[in-house]
């Protein structure tokens, strides 16, 4: 709760001098109320200036003598101050007489604070407990706290904007009036607590989603917190996802991998059921504008499918425009996306420049890497999503746009969400059609097919005829782990490509790194080496390949059957390095 929200004393019931240009005073409602022996004086603006005795209001004293008797006023404190803030203005202790006046941040008086008023008897109360809850105003979320006897002690600022009611006005109110069905009265009289529960609050009729919990000293319940969400928006956000996924879910039941796709999907190569099931689902929601964030390892192709997306979608003829939020630097990614006006900072082109939102309009937009975008960069995506309208930088004028976004990360977003890393309201926004795309490990039985294209595209680009693959090279890149993913087996094609002669690629032709990681188990047979480097040779082997074909080193150890100690002595004597 913050200083704004206690004021019980308003503006109008202040005994206030304004002191106009000119040296002329205006009294206001000086009679009204004596809460001590001064007056207050602010300037035109309603700055306050300081206070002055009122008994020199009754007495024939000229204004410039006047302005000198003016004295600074120290009990004041700021709108947005804090609860705990508030309490140590007065000093830890009751004192009927005394007054904190609220200003906001350029002095001018909004308001003030009596020491006996109901909220800061409250709040005095909060005070002796173990946990004083300052720091909940700086939660989003609504927090209710109540005593042993169910009296309202505390109520954030948060709870005024989340249900639309002022908070201050029920605090030292028991809460079987305010709200005899309440949950809070439930867990006080011993229920278990409640947990991402959503229910109404009568009163008010606002849905909620609460976390209430019953607090103790030493050993005693002393009062329950309640920790609520206004859910409206993210109910609605909600049920359009689960309708997208349940549509999705339909059309995985009813399609098949090896379904019919439109020409720019059949150009992606791939007979994997996984990825044809990723392929199908992309297929069917390209007829939509319904917005599509690909999900997948780092060169599962993400790209390539956004593209299929858009040429088969309504929006075809528009343009394509591609943005990777990782390669661009945070302070350039705003102006690179809405654009900016003439003279927005230095180094800004005559004319200003348009964004790739302005660029992308009529077609599609896709944000690769969006998981890599700052916090500050998400609120402002988020406010274009809503809108439909962007503003340029430097610019006063809103610009709407007709833009069908795709967006496509490598990142964990849900553990991000969790962390606060990644806004939950725009992950609902983007994350509406999933489509996830399995990486090259998982589909393996599409390497073949993958190499032969590359094979294809890299002989005739390099001018080297008709090339073929030997069964032991095609062996090793069937067996590889493949951490690049496609983007590397591509890489390792054209390697091999330009190093091949005589028609045929072998494994002389693959690159150091990666045969280096896919030595063959097989002993060495005949080449004259002492069975002690022989045994070295094979010792080495095995346990690369160990390293290969588990997730991780804990795995292999086991599966080697020696120490952790041993393992790590021998990565260093062989110079193995995963």
């Amino acid at each position: 709760m913050l200083a704004q929200d206690m004021i019980d004393i308003p503006l109008n019931s202040l005994p206030v001098l304004k002191l106009l240009p000119g040296e002329y005073i205006l009294t206001t409602n000086c009679e009204t109320l004596y809460y001590d022996e001064n007056a207050l004086v602010t300037d035109e603006k309603g700055s306050l200036l300081g206070k002055i005795l009122l008994a020199l209001l009754d007495k024939d004293i000229p204004i410039r003598e006047l302005r000198s008797q003016i004295e600074p006023c120290k009990e004041t404190i700021l709108k947005d101050a804090s609860a705990l803030d508030l309490i140590e203005n007065f000093n830890g202790h009751k004192n009927k007489n005394k007054i904190v006046y609220v200003t906001d941040k350029d002095n001018r008086l909004i308001g003030a604070i009596s020491c006996n008023s109901r909220v800061m008897d409250m709040l005095f109360k909060m005070k002796d407990f173990v946990f004083f809850p300052s720091i909940f105003d700086a939660l989003h979320e609504a927090v209710l706290i109540i005593d042993h006897s169910g009296t309202i002690v505390y109520i954030n600022h948060a709870y005024n904007s989340i249900v639309g009611a002022s908070g201050a006005k029920l605090i030292g109110r028991k809460m079987e009036e305010v709200e005899p069905t309440s949950l809070c009265l439930k867990v006080l009289m011993g229920h278990p607590p409640v947990i991402n529960k959503m229910y109404t609050i009568q009163s008010l009729q606002v849905e909620v989603l609460a976390n209430i919990t019953p607090f103790y000293v030493n050993g005693k319940i002393q009062g329950v917190i309640n920790i609520f969400r206004n859910i409206h928006e993210t109910i609605s956000l909600g049920s359009e996802l689960e309708k997208m996924r349940d549509a999705a879910t339909t059309l995985h039941n009813h399609f098949n991998g090896s379904k019919a796709l439109p020409q720019a999907f059949n150009d992606i190569i791939g007979k994997n059921k996984y990825f044809r099931q990723a392929l199908v689902l992309a297929a069917h929601v390209c007829t939509t504008d319904a917005t599509v964030m690909i999900r997948g390892d780092s060169g599962t192709g993400k790209e390539v499918v956004a593209e299929a997306i858009q040429k088969c979608s309504s929006r075809k003829d528009g343009p394509f425009i591609k943005v990777n939020c990782a390669s661009i630097p945070e302070n350039l990614l705003e102006s690179e996306l809405f654009g900016y006006e003439e003279g927005a900072f230095t180094g800004a082109k005559k004319g200003g420049k348009r964004g790739k939102f302005e660029f992308a309009h009529k077609g599609t937009l896709f944000l690769d890497e969006v998981g890599d975008m700052s916090l500050t960069m998400q609120a402002k995506l988020l406010r274009v999503l809503q809108e439909k309208e962007i503003e340029r930088i430097g610019g006063s004028q809103s610009i709407k746009v007709d833009v069908r976004l795709i967006s496509a990360t490598n990142r964990d977003l849900e553990t991000m969400v969790m962390n606060k890393e990644f806004r939950d309201d725009l992950y609902y926004r983007l994350n509406v059609i999933p489509i996830f795309l399995p990486p090259l490990v998982r589909r393996k039985d599409d390497i073949p097919l993958l190499v032969e294209h590359f094979l294809k595209i890299y002989s005739k680009e390099h001018d080297k005829g008709d090339l073929f693959i030997s069964s032991e090279v095609m062996n090793m890149l069937i067996s590889h782990n493949w951490p690049g993913n496609i983007r590397e087996l591509k890489n390792v094609i054209e390697h091999a490509v330009i190093l091949s002669e005589g028609g045929m690629i072998k494994t002389k032709d693959l690159p150091i790194l990666f045969k280096k990681n896919n030595d063959s188990i097989a002993p060495p047979i005949g080449n004259g080496e002492a069975i002690p480097e022989q045994v070295e040779l094979l010792e080495k082997q095995i346990i690369t390949k160990a390293l290969k074909n588990y997730e991780n080193k804990s795995d292999a150890i086991k599966a080697l059957g020696i120490s952790r100690r041993t393992f790590y002595a021998k990565l260093k004597k062989y110079n193995i390095y995963e």
